[in-house]
């Protein structure tokens, strides 16, 4: 039998899940569509399409997020880049493996000078929901 091996984000989010001042949820995503506010209409339907979510978030020192960021960039694995986005004082990068058309699985780290977040994501997203993120990546 085949044994399956762990993605590198995946092995990231377990190593800093409980780091001091760290938010770390797991999250169903048809739950978390329910108290988006209804004014950002593209982040609940990627939350719809969405079957599973977990986040990491700091809140913190700029040379501890630049760290965050970095290893998490640094543990993207084979995942390809699908979007890279720079917006007010955010920096957004977003990687996917695509199956069918549809983006299966992705991660997003964004960061600016003052939070670190890393979205993981699986599901059935389509290319216009990806260009969306940066919007889920506001509602968090």
């Amino acid at each position: 039998m085949g044994t399956t091996t762990a993605h590198p984000i995946d092995d990231y989010f377990k190593k800093h899940k409980n780091d001091h001042e760290m938010e770390s949820k797991i999250v169903p995503p048809k739950i978390a569509s329910q108290v988006v506010d209804k004014d950002y209409p593209e982040a609940i339907a990627i939350l719809k399409s969405m079957s599973a979510l977990r986040y990491l978030n700091y809140y913190g020192d700029l040379n501890q997020i630049k760290k965050y960021a970095k290893q998490a960039l640094a543990a993207k694995g084979s995942y390809p880049l699908l979007l890279e986005k720079k917006e007010e004082n955010r920096n957004i990068k977003v990687f996917g493996i695509k199956k069918n058309g549809l983006v299966r699985r992705l991660f997003a780290v964004v960061q600016s000078k003052t939070q670190f977040l890393l979205i993981i994501g699986k599901g059935k997203l389509s290319n216009t929901q990806v260009q969306y993120l940066p919007i889920l990546a506001k509602e968090l």
